[in-house]
């Protein structure tokens, strides 16, 4: 337990004013632990991993095997062939499905300047160096296959959605974690008057719980008898219900980033239901339950790790203290 500051000795403040304080505390801890879960939900790491699989053009995740149907798609060009080693060929195409290119963040790129660019180039190519392989052998090669990488291609836009929004989500929550702190410094420089913003700022959030508004400490500064005069901040409570409504309004939005990517990825596998009699459909109803199964699991914990309950009951009970 730290020592109590010195204080200016004055009159007693109003009884309820300790109260306050208090249920202010307890207040920040209950918000830092969910600003803490909502850092680590956001993560949802067994949901992602899943969608990520579905990305995987050597899986058949999504109903079907792409290098498959791209070597089915092939046969008959290469039934053309006469100057062309066929088994080498299709090793090349295999080799190029199996490593595929990817970008700066390791996400597989499926697209003209990807893994249908470069399969399209070596198909372009054979037709050119051989006479019996028509333009019209590469269009239908190319309406073959092109609606399965339109599948990975929706994957990869939905996916990238995720990310970006992931990413602003996590700048919101950063600026409500520095609205916190501020508030934390203002019942802080208050209990003890020796300290000041600049000593505060850049100890965490967590830090500065246990050493200034853990219950110990509160016990400790705000004695009943102890005569020192504390001024509890005007506009503290009004701080405190734009800290609660903060953190629930981006767990909010937090569970609507998530139930949009579900339903896409979900509207997706649906749709390889339809890309023809080749497709798995008992795969892709695996896959589902699957997508499901972490979806559901997970926002199920979210609730409960996030102790929203705990955050408005605290809050109820700081802002009945203005009422006594």
């Amino acid at each position: 337990m730290w020592g109590r500051t010195q204080a200016t000795r004055a009159t007693v403040l109003p009884p309820n004013s300790h109260t306050k304080f208090v249920a202010s505390a307890h207040l920040i801890d209950a918000s830092i632990n969910s600003l803490n879960s909502l850092g680590s939900l956001i993560r949802k790491e067994n949901y992602r991993n899943k969608i990520t699989a579905f990305n995987n053009p050597a899986s058949s995740e999504m109903g079907f095997n792409l290098e498959i149907e791209i070597q089915a798609a092939l046969k008959p060009i290469l039934d053309k062939a006469k100057n062309t080693n066929i088994s080498k060929f299709s090793e090349v195409i295999a080799s190029i499905i199996q490593h595929p290119i990817k970008n700066q963040q390791g996400a597989i790129v499926f697209g003209s300047n990807g893994l249908l660019g470069s399969v399209l180039g070596l198909v372009a190519n054979l037709t050119v160096q051989e006479r019996r392989i028509s333009k019209q052998d590469l269009d239908s090669f190319l309406v073959r296959v092109n609606k399965y990488f339109m599948q990975y291609e929706k994957l990869n836009q939905s996916n990238n959605e995720l990310d970006k929004k992931i990413e602003a989500f996590s700048i919101k929550l950063q600026a409500l974690q520095f609205d916190i702190r501020e508030h934390m410094m203002d019942l802080i420089i208050v209990l003890f008057k020796q300290t000041n913003r600049q000593q505060l700022k850049y100890k965490s959030l967590e830090e500065l719980q246990i050493r200034y508004l853990d219950k110990s400490v509160l016990d400790t500064i705000l004695k009943k008898d102890s005569g020192i005069l504390l001024k509890f901040p005007g506009d503290a409570i009004k701080a405190s219900k734009e800290m609660v409504y903060g953190i629930q309004k981006l767990f909010e939005e937090y569970q609507k980033l998530y139930a949009d990517n579900y339903e896409q990825i979900r509207n997706i596998l649906m749709q390889s239901k339809e890309l023809g009699n080749n497709v798995n459909i008992q795969k892709i109803d695996q896959s589902l339950a699957e997508l499901e199964k972490f979806y559901l699991e997970s926002k199920d914990a979210d609730i409960l790790n996030l102790r929203l309950q705990t955050l408005s009951e605290r809050l109820k009970v700081l802002v009945q203290t203005e009422q006594e």
